[in-house]
């Protein structure tokens, strides 16, 4: 060890004496004090230039270099470039002991990964304890528009006008572990990751950003968000906008994660952005975004596990947006109109229906709503063991499914397990479950299974379901679920009547239970209301929906003394493989034939009509899928 110093100090001392660039051995510490003054608000521009002296000691490096900061705060005024194989870090594994302040309006920490003339691949970066943060006048804030993120590691954008087939990929194994990283409202989005094929985001507080999201992420390959904080977000939490994931172990983790009100800022822009612009208020698009988004299309192989996600000012307040929006309007139908407090409490009567002039009611259907967990162009996704809590009067929906169209590429979801999950509301809930079109991949559609949802308020949609099918889906299966609503809810399920072609070609729904809170008898009916048939058409009438195929009750199987036989209805080729569960324990499987039946030759003498028996199915003989139905013993 002694020897090593005394080589540094010579180097050191080289470097003094002939003025040459700073060279640093393999596994070198910088310590960021002997470049940049902290505490010190007047070195900002002093401090940037001492960024670019470290970068002159270890761009030539291709060892791992730690770049290691003080205790205390270290103000710059421009976008430091972050170099392959760094490590920065703060002086404790206390974040707040080392501060990194941004106070000018461009970006914070970026790369050469999008460098126009000489992109860079970027690779081996670990930015850990410490706090980063804007702190920009408002004076100089105010003549730029929020258009720069605090974490900017991406490689060359895309933009609408390419091909969504085009990804870059310009980043590897970037690693952000134990950071306060706050935009103070003046950044766009907190992180932004472009093109990274791995990385994650770990233990980290991220806040405050102003329009946009807390992390977003594009054509990122193998990225682990876990246990962090994110609160007060403009638009969404989390957000994987186009082309993330893929097959194999190219797989999007988001886990454990607590993220608290988002859409508190971009709703009121969107409302008023060129393009709503040309609709009357009444007809304006609202904005939805959730507070874990697949916005698509292309996001492809996501979990999305164990998080609590907790937003709205209260059951009976607006969204900060929508307060803003009633304002601005307001006060064009009247210029002497006072402004309604961003804590304005919604009035209503009795029945839940909105005070006359309390609010423009008008605007209601227009404006911001919560949305938990949105799948948007999204495939093989699993959403399980989550925690929801949104009290408001804007709360959209707890799960909201579409289909996903850009630059010629199509994303239907597929493939979806909403399982265990805990969802919660209070106030007002447009849709609990929303679907826009559902396909079949993997033999698996779109599965609801064994979730809690508990509504203490209205639901405010014309047919008053927990989920509302707009669009075809092949596959859906709604099991187990349990339900506790304090204001009319009619049924489980619709499809609902928009005047095309609009079905469910197999509904399995059964197990599901709940009650009305003041009436503990009253029950959900499975499907509502009437326009839905039971249709066992190859093809569906062009405008009337209907559901076919549909399983309300178990499938049977024949017990003999060595010998499970079942049969699969309306099987259609879809399940391959077939594994008899007994008490939770697989005993064999065995090949679906082609009517959908099967025999499984087991010792079965133990089994009797109360036994707990499952199907469990498969595709391949690899994957394993958990069970859509359950079978009987039929003596």
């Amino acid at each position: 060890m002694k020897r090593k110093v005394v080589f540094f100090v010579a180097a050191m001392m080289c470097v003094i004496i002939f003025g040459g660039g700073i060279r640093t051995q393999a596994a070198e510490v910088i310590q960021v004090d002997r470049f940049m003054e902290k505490d010190n608000k007047a070195a900002a521009t002093t401090n940037a230039l001492g960024w670019a002296k470290i970068l002159e000691a270890i761009n030539s490096n291709e060892d791992s270099t730690t770049i290691q900061f003080g205790e205390g705060k270290y103000y710059v005024n421009n976008t430091l470039k972050v170099p392959s194989n760094v490590i920065i870090k703060g002086a404790t594994a206390n974040a707040k002991d080392s501060e990194l302040v941004f106070t000018a309006p461009k970006q914070g920490l970026t790369t050469e990964a999008a460098n126009a003339t000489n992109p860079k691949y970027i690779k081996n970066v670990l930015i850990r304890d410490i706090s980063i943060r804007y702190e920009i006048d408002p004076v100089i804030m105010s003549g730029y528009a929020y258009t720069f993120s605090l974490i900017n590691f991406a490689g060359d954008y895309k933009d609408d006008s390419t091909s969504l087939a085009e990804p870059y990929e310009r980043l590897d194994n970037i690693q952000i572990d134990n950071i306060i990283a706050d935009g103070n409202e003046q950044a766009n989005s907190i992180i932004y990751w472009g093109g990274i094929k791995n990385g994650s985001v770990k233990n980290s507080e991220i806040r405050n950003s102003n329009l946009q999201s807390g992390i977003a992420l594009e054509y990122c390959q193998t990225v682990v968000i876990e246990k962090n904080k994110i609160e007060n977000i403009g638009r969404a939490g989390i957000v994987m906008y186009r082309g993330n994931g893929g097959s194999g172990t190219k797989q999007i983790s988001i886990i454990g994660n607590e993220i608290k009100d988002w859409m508190q800022g971009y709703g009121t822009q969107h409302f008023y952005a060129p393009a709503n612009m040309e609709y009357s208020a009444d007809d304006r698009k609202s904005m939805v975004d959730g507070g874990i988004d697949s916005y698509g299309a292309a996001n492809n192989n996501i979990i999305i596990d164990s998080n609590r996600l907790i937003s709205g000012e209260g059951s009976n307040k607006y969204n900060p947006s929508n307060i803003q929006i009633n304002n601005i309007e307001r006060k064009k139908k009247n210029p002497q109109a006072t402004d309604l407090s961003l804590q304005h409490e919604v009035q209503t009567d009795k029945d839940g229906k909105i005070v006359a002039d309390s609010v423009d009611a008008t605007l209601q259907k227009n404006m911001t709503g919560y949305t938990a967990i949105r799948l948007s162009g999204a495939e093989n996704v699993r959403v399980t063991n989550n925690f929801v809590q949104l009290d408001s009067y804007d709360n959209f929906a707890f799960m909201a499914l579409y289909e996903r169209d850009r630059q010629g590429v199509k994303t239907t979801p597929k493939n979806i397990i909403i399982k265990n999950n805990d969802f919660n509301a209070s106030g007002r809930m447009r849709y609990p479950v929303r679907i826009l079109t559902g396909a079949v991949n993997k033999s698996r559609g779109i599965s609801i299974e064994n979730n809690r949802f508990d509504v203490d308020g209205l639901v405010d949609n014309y047919y008053k379901v927990m989920m509302e099918v707009r669009n075809p889906v092949e596959l859906l299966s709604v099991t187990d679920n349990k339900a506790s609503w304090d204001k009319q809810i009619n049924g489980w399920i619709t499809v609902a009547d928009t005047g095309t072609s609009n079905y469910i070609n197999n509904l399995l729904i059964w197990g599901n239970s709940g009650t009305k809170k003041a009436d503990v008898t009253r029950v959900l009916n499975n499907t509502m209301p009437s326009t839905l048939r039971i249709a066992p058409l190859e093809l569906p009438n062009p405008v009337t929906p209907f559901i076919g195929n549909l399983y309300t009750g178990y499938a049977d199987y024949k017990v003999g003394e060595t010998n499970i036989k079942g049969m699969l209805v309306n099987n259609q080729g879809r399940y391959q493989i077939v594994m008899v569960v007994i008490n939770g324990v697989g005993i064999k499987n065995a090949t679906v034939n082609p009517d959908g039946s099967f025999l499984i030759n087991v010792k079965a003498n133990n089994i009797t009509k109360d036994t707990p028996v499952a199907v469990r199915y498969r595709v391949n003989g690899n994957e394993t899928y958990d069970s859509e139905m359950q079978v009987k013993i039929t003596e």
